[in-house]
């Protein structure tokens, strides 16, 4: 029989899955301003000795090699946790992977029967919209099997990313003057850090209590602005240039993507319906927008989503709760 510090070693660690991605990495980074450190985690990757698993071990994290779509190379690691943080299943695609919905399955039963504390997932926000977007039902589709399998699951339903604007589609255009968003100037949007996905992550997985969080899901979302109050806050981070606001009609999208189109009808439209002050009511330290901009240093011009976001400027204290946008 194990000695009792050794369960309790176990019980307290977390297997990360999904994690060297860039909006995983920088999940990451909200789990360890979180209160969990470096050597109660355990990252699983295809690949232990790409670079970016490199990057995460360089942090102090074990990085062991397991894949999903060969269960049984995790079945080894499950053994020395008690919990599990799933950021992603599959990567960015234009439509949803089906392989995602056959990896959540094959990750319930992996923990079927296991002693877990907490299974926490990286899910959206919209559930119950109809809105027909394929990555969103499906992310629903994963949280029902997780959370239907018996386990102590939590999905954390994130809005609208930050690190969106970071990519190739926007932010070269942001620098030079120009916001080209598919939403009319005073139609508010819900948005959330991946960061703070963490950050929640952890607020949960650090809890004395982590199964009052369990059988939960949370749509999540830390600040709510208009595409105009954007401007604001893009101006502010780039010294104040300048950025103007332009509104392409949503049919422009059908002809380049369903799934985008619907995704622009859906923010259009509907939009999510977090509830954005219980959020940072239950999860101290949400971003505002502005001050995501400021922690990724947005205004170096050098800086690019591909070389990975970091968070190494101005963040607020822990615990601190910030002005939400109205």
């Amino acid at each position: 029989m194990a000695p009792a510090s050794s369960k309790q070693s176990q019980a307290e660690k977390v297997l990360l899955l999904g994690i060297t991605g860039i909006t995983g990495r920088c999940a990451l980074s909200g789990l360890l301003s979180g209160g969990l450190q470096p050597s109660q985690l355990i990252a699983v990757s295809r690949n232990p000795n790409s670079a970016a698993a490199q990057e995460v071990a360089q942090q102090g994290i074990e990085v062991v090699a397991g894949d999903l779509d060969a269960p049984a190379t995790l079945a080894p690691h499950l053994g020395r946790v008690g919990s599990v943080y799933c950021h992603a299943l599959s990567g960015d695609a234009a439509s949803a992977d089906p392989a995602e919905l056959a990896r959540g399955r094959a990750l319930a039963q992996l923990l079927a029967g296991r002693d877990m504390r907490l299974v926490v997932y990286n899910s959206s926000a919209g559930r119950g919209s109809n809105a027909g977007i394929s990555q969103m039902d499906q992310k629903h589709a994963v949280e029902d099997v997780l959370l239907g399998a018996g386990l102590p699951g939590l999905a954390l339903e994130a809005t609208m990313f930050m690190e969106e604007f970071w990519k190739k589609y926007t932010r070269p255009g942001l620098l030079k003057g120009s916001f080209t968003f598919s939403l009319p100037g005073d139609r508010p949007l819900q948005l959330v850090a991946a960061r703070d996905v963490g950050l929640a992550a952890a607020t949960a997985l650090t809890s004395s209590n982590p199964g009052e969080w369990a059988g939960q899901r949370l749509p999540l979302a830390g600040d709510e602005l208009t595409p105009l109050q954007m401007c604001e806050a893009f101006s502010k981070a780039q010294g104040g240039m300048p950025i103007k606001h332009s509104c392409p009609p949503a049919w422009l999208f059908w002809f380049l993507s369903r799934d985008l189109w619907r995704i622009t009808t859906f923010l259009r439209e509907t939009g999510f319906d977090a509830d954005v002050a219980a959020c940072r009511q239950r999860v101290p330290g949400l971003l505002t927008f502005e001050q995501f901009l400021a922690a990724t240093c947005w205004g170096d011009a050098a800086r690019t989503y591909e070389q990975g976001i970091r968070f190494d400027g101005p963040l607020p204290a822990a615990g601190k709760r910030l002005a939400v946008h109205k």
